[in-house]
């Protein structure tokens, strides 16, 4: 799994959505400067990973570390698609001293897993 640095400013700190019983997520926008056109990219955090946006609002600059997960979806129509999301793992300021952490940090916590998503039906999108 490929792990991505993104710097940009935060223009979008979600609600917490407790998805299931087992399973909560929290979104991140991030905008980057990219010539004429700015890009918005938005950044899932997932489980205990969603405390790490607690001290952050729009408008603060930052370094997000974040895993690329790829998924693939067949519909009923059997056409299958593939989807990208980014999982966030760490976060911190620009010009902090130490990252932002949770309980020690999560410089070395393994990537999530499908296991970590909510189950999709067979009429649900991945998303």
């Amino acid at each position: 799994m490929a792990q991505v640095t993104i710097t940009g400013s935060i223009k979008l700190v979600g609600k917490t959505q407790q998805v299931s019983d087992k399973f909560s997520k929290r979104e991140l926008v991030i905008t980057e400067p990219s010539g004429q056109r700015p890009q918005h990219i938005p950044i899932e955090f997932t489980q205990d990973r969603t405390a790490l946006l607690d001290s952050f609002k729009a408008g603060d600059e930052v370094t997000v570390t974040c895993y690329v997960n790829g998924r693939e979806w067949t519909g009923r129509d059997g056409v299958t698609k593939y989807f990208l999301s980014l999982s966030g793992n760490r976060i911190e300021r620009m010009g902090a001293a130490a990252p932002a952490s949770h309980g020690g940090g999560y410089s070395s916590a393994p990537p999530p897993s499908a296991a970590d998503a909510p189950p999709i039906g067979d009429d649900d999108l991945p998303f």
